[in-house]
């Protein structure tokens, strides 16, 4: 019989828990601690269907006692750690990040966090690394497969115990093969969706049974290597698997392999089974439910209020703090409840209900009043609304991954106009959109937004890992020639980035999030048969010529140089500094040297574009650096400031560019006194 209690389970619970916490924390050499999630779910079916399947062989299960189990194992520490991390987030989060918060608060007390992170959140990405309650996803898959299987299994217990097991291996298999082609298909919803997690729940079920009914044979040898093997199974995958790794996969049965081979095999004769069952590895597994709820906003808030980097010692202490504290919520929080002499059945569910309500409620709340921007002063508000208006563009304006747009489904502005100015670049063109669109407004011109996130605006030349990019750039090339209503087009792109392959570094401690994008020759799947040299000179071959054919055509072309990046998130930072009573002795900047040697190789490449008399060449380093400020790059002047994030403009950002753009117009010649005089807009 499975139900009597076995410590390497517990302990086996603690192997799944500390790879998580260490990925989390960011150390590389557990790279794929994840997979300590996927050990979590073959225990929990073990245990679980080892429950259900005893008592309907008794004949004595029930629905109502089982999800108050349920009820009682996960809620009152689940609520505990929600409702602290809502306290804390109220003082230290801002609006757009407490927003956020409120909107997933909601989907984690309805048990769809998965679904929420689905659709807004690739787990391996930068800004995912940000949310409190990430990790609540894999809560919600296994209450959403707990919410069907027992029923399930009063079904299929009915059959003979070869035709339930085949069933349920049918199921397994079912799943791991939808996981298998959502790997490489559908990558995000295949992480976080049940049809391709059910199949490793389903492993610890056919164990579960399988052990109920027959007695494990075990050969010596077999008995001391089986657990040990299964063991060495988890440990290479959490240290030799990462986020490039497809996953769940075939890969995945690696650690979910090994966990079954553990709670099969393992025991108080072998190695495996003695390590597991030594009482600190067991005394983790027992708090490891708490521990997995704390360690995620423990990481989150305490980036948050660091405002710069996190040494490892410091991860490291805030991994012991974790486990601290989950022995707290499970001495004081889990173990109490889960006594029914405390808590009657009744109790836990309408303290369950009313609770959920309330957490939805200041959900819905904290949605709706857009992260409750009031929490702070005046000075706060202000600083945070510049983030909050950015570039005063709707989002379904942009093409992005996932949202290709065709010409005659872009934005256009001042619609009556008849020569069409076109803007064409990815988000850093953005914030041109609108103050250009206001000033040649009185010009009778439109102006036409042609805007791919992510995307150099370069004839020929695509993403390694977005081939709409290219598709989009071709479409504009074939709208923009011959097209004699087009006047003049502006391209403004963040070149560094896909010129260099590498996120900002500012070297003062301001090391952007996000991930490693490269431009590439169209015709290339990848850049893996190209060096970067030569790559970039193809890029650079590829501007020119874009430019040359522009001007070809009698379009007027101004480009513009990459603007300087930060590396901080220019009004999170001041703003954090404001909460925190930070003064700050000199407006936020950066070195202008690190600007030159991070642009130096896009100012080759625009460099090949020869001059001419309907081209116009803008730099905005030429405005921002070593102007305000000695030898730095502003980001702020005062009152002003000028990003909205880490490297796009603001609004005060992108008018100080455009003002400047049509006075060097005016220096041209492509427009008159009388025109500059229309174009200027009453401050």
């Amino acid at each position: 019989m499975t139900t009597n209690y076995r410590p390497e389970v517990d302990g086996l619970r603690a192997v799944a828990v500390i790879p998580v916490i260490l990925f989390h924390a960011g150390f590389e050499w557990v790279s794929g601690g994840y997979v300590g999630v996927d050990v979590f779910f073959v225990v929990s079916g073990y245990l679980i269907t080892s429950i259900i399947y005893g008592e309907i062989l008794k004949g004595n299960f029930s629905i109502v006692h089982f999800y108050e189990r349920r009820a009682r194992r996960i809620l009152p520490a689940l609520f505990f750690v929600t409702l602290v991390c809502l306290m804390v987030a109220w003082f230290w989060l801002l609006p757009e990040e407490f927003e956020s918060l409120s909107e997933s608060l909601i989907a984690v007390n309805l048990f769809v966090s998965n679904i929420y992170f689905w659709q807004s959140l690739d787990y391996f990405a930068g800004p995912a690394e940000m949310q409190p309650f990430l990790h609540t996803w894999s809560l919600a898959v296994e209450e959403q497969f707990y919410l069907f299987f027992p029923l399930f299994m009063l079904i299929v217990a009915r059959f003979r115990h070869g035709v339930m097991l085949s069933i349920i291996a049918l199921g397994l298999l079912g799943s791991l093969l939808l996981a298998e082609y959502g790997a490489s298909h559908h990558p995000t919803a295949n992480f976080y969706l049940l049809p391709t997690r059910a199949w490793e729940l389903l492993a610890g079920g056919i164990i579960a049974i399988y052990m109920h009914d027959h007695r494990i044979a075990r050969s010596w040898w077999v008995s001391r290597v089986g657990g040990s093997f299964g063991l060495a199974l988890i440990l290479y995958a959490a240290f030799a698997f990462d986020e490039t790794t497809p996953f769940p996969s075939l890969w995945t049965v690696l650690p979910v392999l090994g966990a079954s081979l553990v709670i099969l095999f393992a025991n108080g004769n072998d190695v495996a089974g003695r390590l597991l069952s030594w009482k600190p590895v067991v005394g983790i597994g027992l708090i490891s439910y708490s521990a997995y709820l704390w360690h995620q906003p423990v990481f989150v808030f305490a980036k948050e209020r660091s405002l710069g980097p996190i040494s490892d010692g410091q991860l490291l202490l805030l991994s012991v703090f974790s486990i601290l504290l989950a022995w707290l919520s499970w001495r004081f929080v889990e173990q109490p409840f889960r006594n029914r002499r405390n808590f009657t059945r009744a109790q836990i569910f309408k303290t369950a209900l009313v609770t959920s309500c309330l957490m939805i409620g200041i959900g819905t709340y904290g949605l709706q009043a857009q992260g409750i921007p009031w929490r702070f002063g005046e000075e706060v508000e202000r600083i945070v609304n510049v983030r909050m208006t950015n570039s005063q563009v709707p989002e379904e304006c942009h093409a992005t991954e996932g949202r290709f747009l065709r010409i005659d489904e872009t934005c256009e502005y001042n619609e009556n106009g008849e020569k069409i100015v076109v803007i064409w670049g990815d988000s850093h063109a953005t914030p041109l959109v609108k103050p250009v669109a206001d000033r040649v407004d009185t010009l009778g011109m439109r102006v036409k937004m042609l805007v791919y996130t992510n995307c150099l605006p370069i004839e020929g030349i695509s993403r390694f890992d977005e081939p709409g990019c290219g598709r989009f750039n071709d479409q504009v090339m074939d709208y923009l020639i011959g097209n004699e209503d087009v006047d003049m087009v502006i391209m403004m792109a963040r070149y560094p980035l896909q010129i260099e392959g590498e996120v900002f570094d500012n070297g003062e401690g301001g090391i952007e999030d996000g991930k490693i994008m490269k431009a590439i020759p169209m015709e290339q799947e990848s850049d893996a048969y190209l060096d970067d040299d030569e790559r970039i000179d193809i890029v650079g071959q590829r501007l020119e010529s874009t430019v040359d054919r522009l001007v070809n055509d009698g379009k007027r072309v101004v480009l513009y140089y990459p603007v300087p990046e930060v590396g901080w998130d220019v009004p999170y930072l001041l703003a954090k500094e404001r909460i925190y009573g930070i003064e700050r002795q000199a407006p936020l900047s950066t070195n202008y040297e690190r600007y030159k040697e991070r642009v130096a190789s896009s100012y080759r490449q625009f460099a090949r574009v020869a001059p001419h008399r309907n081209i116009l060449k803008m730099e905005p380093s030429a405005l921002l650096c070593d102007t305000y400020l000695p030898g730095r790059c502003a980001a702020q002047i005062e009152d002003q400031i000028f990003y909205y994030d880490s490297n796009h403009l603001s609004v005060q950002g992108s008018s100080l560019l455009v003002d400047q753009m049509f006075r060097d117009m005016g220096h041209r010649g492509w427009m008159n006194e009388q025109q500059l005089k229309l174009t200027q807009l009453d401050e």
